[in-house]
C-alpha cells in the first residue's frame, strides 16, 4: 500500500512553492490586521479617555476661571441693574430673586435701576415703587417682586406681599422730590439722546461701575456676566466669597425663565439687554 503523500508532495514543485509563497503572505496578513485591530482599539480607547479627562479639566478650569477673575470679599456685594419693564431685566430677576432668598444675611444682594427708562412713565413710577419697598419695607422685597415678574400687576402684587400703601406713597412722593424724578421727566432737554427719560435714583452706581443696559450684574464693584439662571447666578456669587457659605453648595434650577412677564420656562439670553 502507498505511503500517504501530504498535499503539497503531491504538487509540482512550482506550484507547491507558489502556493507557500501565498500561504505565508496570507499568514502575515492575518497576524498584521491582528495587531493593527489592537492598537487601534488601543488608540481609541486612549482617545476616548484623553476626551473624558480633557471635559473634566475644562469643565474645573472655567470653575477655577470664575472663581479667580472674581473680586472676592467675606460678604460680597451683588447689584443687579434693571429697567422694571425691561423683557430682559425680568428675565435676569427671575434668576436673581432665588439666589437672594437664599443667602439672605451671607450676602448684600439689592436690584437696582439703569439711570434711564425706556418704557416711559409706568416704568419710572415702578421703578420707584420697587426702591421704596427695598428700602422701606425690605421683608416683603422679595414676595412683592416674585408676584411682579410672574404677573405684572402691581397693584394685585402690593396686596399679596401686604405691602403697607400709605407708606409706600409717603416714600414714593419723597423720593420723587429727593431725586427730581419728575421734573427730570417734564424736562425732555435733560433725556437721554432725547429719547429716553432720565432715571437718576442710582446714577452714581450707573456711572462707577459703567452700566448701559438691563440687566447688568456687578459683584464687588465688578461686572459679571452670568447666565440668566438661578444655579449660574448663585454660582457668580459664590465665587465671590473668601469662604462660601453652606448655603452655596445647594443647587438650584439651572433653567432659565422666559424674558417679559410669566414664571415659564424660556431659552437663555445671555448679553441680550434693554439698551439705548
Amino acid at each position: 500500500m502507498d505511503d500517504k503523500k501530504n498535499f503539497f508532495a503531491l504538487l509540482e514543485p512550482k506550484s507547491a512553492m507558489v502556493i507557500g509563497v501565498l500561504a505565508g503572505v496570507m499568514t502575515l496578513c492575518t497576524i498584521g490586521f491582528v495587531v493593527l485591530g489592537s492598537l487601534a482599539l488601543s488608540g481609541n480607547m486612549s482617545f476616548q479617555a484623553k476626551a473624558k479627562a480633557n471635559a473634566v479639566l475644562n469643565s474645573k478650569n472655567t470653575q477655577n476661571a470664575l472663581a479667580a477673575e472674581a473680586v472676592k470679599s467675606a460678604r460680597p456685594k451683588a447689584e443687579l441693574f434693571i429697567m422694571s419693564y425691561c423683557p430682559y431685566g425680568l428675565q435676569m430677576e427671575k434668576a436673581f430673586l432665588p439666589v437672594m432668598e437664599l443667602l439672605k444675611g451671607k450676602a448684600d444682594m439689592e436690584i437696582k435701576f439703569v439711570s434711564y427708562a425706556m418704557h416711559d412713565m409706568k416704568e419710572i413710577e415702578e421703578n420707584t415703587r420697587q426702591y421704596c419697598v427695598e428700602t422701606e419695607q425690605n421683608g416683603k422685597f422679595i414676595s412683592y417682586m416674585n408676584c411682579f415678574v410672574g404677573k405684572g400687576d402691581y397693584k394685585i402684587c402690593l396686596s399679596e406681599a401686604g405691602v403697607d400703601t400709605g407708606k409706600l406713597n409717603s416714600c414714593v412722593n419723597q423720593t420723587n422730590k429727593k431725586f427730581g424724578i419728575l421734573e427730570k421727566y417734564n424736562d425732555k432737554s435733560t433725556w437721554l439722546s432725547g429719547n429716553y427719560p432720565i432715571y437718576p435714583v442710582h446714577e452714581e452706581e450707573n456711572n462707577a461701575y459703567g452700566v448701559q443696559g438691563s440687566p447688568t450684574l456687578v459683584i464687588n464693584g465688578a461686572q459679571v456676566e452670568a447666565n440668566r439662571s438661578p444655579e449660574a447666578v448663585k454660582q457668580a456669587v459664590c465665587a465671590a466669597f473668601d469662604n462660601p457659605p453652606s448655603e452655596c453648595q445647594q443647587k438650584l434650577s439651572e433653567q432659565s425663565s422666559s424674558a417679559g412677564f410669566g414664571l415659564g420656562a424660556g431659552s437663555d439670553t445671555t448679553g441680550v439687554e434693554c439698551e439705548s
